[in-house]
């Protein structure tokens, strides 16, 4: 079981108990019956049975499509976009969902590499990171080596491996080809624009702590710019295959 997927269903369940649209009794803080939920999830009961299926199909059902906290369906870990103005452009690009991995942009953000509320221009940045962290995955490599292993480090791995010499620019390339192939796969299969965008609630609504926020209107510029960073239409369409 996903601790990140299992702790934002935990927490829908307990947001649709609070608001009468579950009959369940649980809250936030109480660990004993959060517990007893999970071993439901695992084995289908009840309302377990119901959050089994998803986060995106238990907030339909429950009447909650609107403040379910969730990306293509993948619930996000606990990088807030509203802080990490990147990580909300990772969230909503990456084709799996709110996924923190896919280009582990919280890295940057947060050792002060890239300013975090920076919007304009951070587009092309987070490109070149992801693809970077797209090639580690053709190598199979594990993200903690990510500061380690940049693109002259990649190419003499596939140099010793392969006996390739490739530069970094054709290494890109590779990259950029997966990212492409991914996405078309993705559209074949129904997803669109509209599922790049964050979640209603994280452009909505601030953080109490500090008051911050991430607009629709940011995500958008930092959208448009990923598009065309990738070389993808206004649609977030790659260019037909060769």
């Amino acid at each position: 079981m996903d601790t990140i997927s299992a702790g934002n269903l935990a927490a829908l369940a307990i947001e649709a108990a609070r608001q009468g649209r579950l009959q369940l009794d649980i809250d936030y803080g109480q660990v004993d019956k959060i517990a007893a939920l999970l071993h439901d999830i695992a084995h289908q009961r009840g309302a377990g049975a119901v959050l089994a299926l998803g986060i995106k199909s238990a907030a339909a059902a429950w009447g909650m499509s609107d403040q379910a906290i969730h990306v293509k369906g993948l619930e996000p870990a606990g990088y807030d976009p509203r802080v990490l103005k990147g990580m909300g452009l990772a969230y909503g690009t990456s084709d799996r969902g709110a996924c923190h991995l896919r280009a582990t942009f919280y890295k940057p953000e947060l050792a002060g590499m890239v300013d975090p509320e920076v919007i304009e221009g951070k587009a092309a940045t987070f490109v070149e990171w992801e693809d970077r962290l797209t090639f580690f995955d053709t190598l199979i490599l594990c993200r903690f080596y990510r500061d380690l292993y940049q693109w002259e480090q990649l190419g003499q791995m596939v140099q010793a491996v392969t006996g390739l010499d490739l530069e970094q620019g054709q290494l890109r390339a590779i990259a950029r080809a997966v990212s492409d192939d991914t996405r078309r796969f993705n559209l074949r299969e129904g997803l669109g624009p509209s599922d790049d965008r964050l979640p209603t609630r994280f452009t909505s609504q601030a953080l109490p702590e500090t008051g911050k926020t991430i607009s629709a209107q940011q995500m958008e510029v930092m959208l448009k710019e990923y598009y065309q960073a990738r070389g993808w239409d206004q649609e977030g369409r790659p260019p037909a295959e060769k």
